[in-house]
């Protein structure tokens, strides 16, 4: 079995450790080529010897699964230039956060991702978690590399199938419209959940978001606001959002497949705090060009 990992950042580059470690032949895909990456856990540094190359520059036969670990504003681009890796058979996770971007692909398997981590440079920091979650359908090729999964006690890297996979992916959404909005336009890590001002305002901000979810049935069960603050509150303080980094490097944010997302979905709902994180993030957007 083929296997590609596009995109080895926080999330790929753990994907592709470990799948490394399994007898397929595994190809990694990045903006430039290199001879590996490190990543960083619990304050040792490790290099895996793992060549990286140019999807421009591959001329191999097409993969049989390949994840798509970018950012999502990078999606429709790769949508329209990775023909060659892949066929009728290939099955293409999406390894992003938000929602709305399926819409790119043909027949895509959204992942909800609990990878969590951060590039800093050339080493990726990994701070826990090791797990993807798709929907319980069946998927020959992935199924068969689960099961290869299974069997290895070496890796760490886990997919799981869920039948309430719409749930999860809608609380996934949920929690990074809380912290990734508040850290984004703070400018400041998971420590602010320590000010009650700004506790305060990432549940208004949250239960909005659920009535969102809920408006036309119920989704996403009403108290998941309190299972989600305090998530956040059991967060290493230290730690950012995709989003946040995303600010500190002056960079394009996802916030039109989160933010922006839930507000397009809001029908009639009053959602006072929701409309003023989308005002200063499309600000934000607009002051850089994107």
């Amino acid at each position: 079995m083929k296997i590609a990992v596009i995109g080895i950042g926080a999330v790929g580059s753990v994907i592709a450790r470990e799948l490394n470690m399994l007898d397929y032949d595994t190809v990694l895909f990045g903006r430039q080529p290199k001879s590996g990456f490190t990543i960083s856990e619990a304050g040792e540094e490790f290099f895996y010897p793992y060549r990286i190359e140019t999807m421009d520059a591959y001329q191999g036969e097409p993969f049989d699964i390949v994840f798509i670990a970018v950012k999502a504003t990078a999606l429709n681009n790769i949508s329209q230039t990775f023909h060659h890796l892949i066929n009728e058979g290939t099955e293409v996770i999406l390894c992003e956060n938000g929602m709305g971007y399926e819409r790119y692909f043909n027949r895509p398997v959204p992942a909800v991702v609990y990878i969590s981590g951060q590039k800093k440079n050339d080493i990726i920091e990994h701070f826990q978690d090791s797990t993807l979650l798709i929907e319980d359908n069946p998927h020959p090729n992935i199924d068969r590399l689960i099961t290869a999964l299974d069997k290895n006690p070496e890796t760490e890297l886990e997919i799981k199938k869920s039948e309430d996979f719409e749930r999860i992916r809608y609380e996934k959404l949920l929690i990074n419209l809380g912290i990734n909005s508040v850290t984004a336009l703070s400018k400041n890590t998971s420590k602010i959940f320590d000010l009650e001002s700004v506790t305060q305002l990432t549940r208004s901000l949250l239960e909005e978001g659920v009535a969102i979810v809920n408006n036309e049935r119920e989704i996403v069960s009403p108290e998941f606001t309190d299972r989600a603050m305090a998530i956040y509150k059991n967060y290493n303080p230290e730690m950012g959002t995709s989003m946040y980094y995303d600010v500190i490097a002056n960079a394009e944010t996802e916030y039109i497949y989160i933010q922006k997302y839930l507000y397009g979905k809001k029908g009639n709902l009053e959602t006072p705090v929701l409309d003023v994180i989308v005002t200063l993030l499309e600000a934000y957007q607009y002051k850089r060009g994107y």
